[in-house]
């Protein structure tokens, strides 16, 4: 077996052989990442009573709490001519496979420290079977909000063609956020249990059971999520087809942050070896 040591050294010193690692790394990220992916579709299942169900639980209670919330009039909430229950679920929905993507990463490498330590296995494997796992669990998702729509007689339109372009850009965000609190989590545990407390004040300024006031309009580009969710929603519920203001400006800026995140963390892989 071929011996790999890890040094201090940065890999920019020979960065000729920095991209021949990279190269080779990617070439079997597809083949390992498979069948880490099926693999962890059958232990969502052995290791839990509801196995898949997981998937759909938390998000779906708390849609119920909020439209419950809603109808009980103690939030004040317009959804237009959309019901109010399924304005609520395509958000809530659509936000759970946002935090998903940032976690995936983290979780990912954090529960195969002990492989890696060991073993000469790309990581870009163990994050793509865990963005293979989001996107499995949204394409559910947006399954069962497809039926309650039907159900609530909302029409479909042709807009939900351009469903997966938003879907794409938000979980490209969400991913690109997660290669950075991977980076930083794997250096620092206060990381992941920061992580918890700012995704729930999060969800509270991202307008996900509610429309955002029209005054409101200009600090919606601080907040990213913001104007991919609204735009995905739009075209799943018949909204207006125009996408949000900021909405190519963040799903741009998302693919870029992708990519310098990602080799971010592969800069810094040798460094976090050592601490596995």
């Amino acid at each position: 077996m071929k011996e790999t040591i890890y040094t201090s050294q940065s890999p920019l010193q020979a960065p000729r052989a920095f991209l021949r690692a990279v190269r080779d790394d990617l070439r079997v990220v597809y083949h390992i990442g498979w069948q880490l992916f099926v693999r962890n579709l059958k232990v969502q299942v052995r290791q839990s009573l509801l196995g898949y169900a997981w998937m759909l639980l938390p998000p779906l209670i708390a849609g119920l709490v909020w439209i419950f919330l809603g109808r009980a009039r103690v939030l004040n909430v317009e959804s237009g001519a959309v019901p109010y229950p399924a304005f609520v679920l395509a958000g809530v929905f659509l936000w759970q496979g946002f935090v998903e993507a940032l976690n995936a990463p983290l979780q990912q490498l954090s529960s195969a420290k002990a492989t890696l330590a060991k073993v000469r296995v790309p990581h870009e494997a163990f994050v793509a079977a865990g963005a293979a796992v989001v996107v499995f669990n949204t394409l559910i998702r947006m399954s069962i909000l497809l039926a309650v729509m039907l159900w609530l007689k909302v029409p479909l339109t042709g807009a939900l063609a351009l469903v997966p372009l938003g879907l794409l850009a938000l979980l490209g965000l969400g991913l690109a956020l997660g290669w950075l609190v991977a980076l930083l989590g794997l250096l620092y545990a206060d990381v992941s249990n920061a992580l918890g407390v700012l995704l729930n004040l999060w969800f509270l300024v991202t307008p996900i059971v509610y429309t955002l006031p029209a005054g409101y309009g200009r600090w919606l580009q601080l907040n990213p999520v913001a104007p991919l969710l609204i735009t995905t929603r739009n075209w799943l519920l018949g909204g207006p087809l125009a996408p949000t203001p900021g909405f190519w400006l963040v799903a741009g800026l998302a693919g870029l942050a992708l990519g310098s995140n990602w080799l971010a963390y592969r800069l810094a892989q040798p460094h976090l070896i050592s601490r596995f």
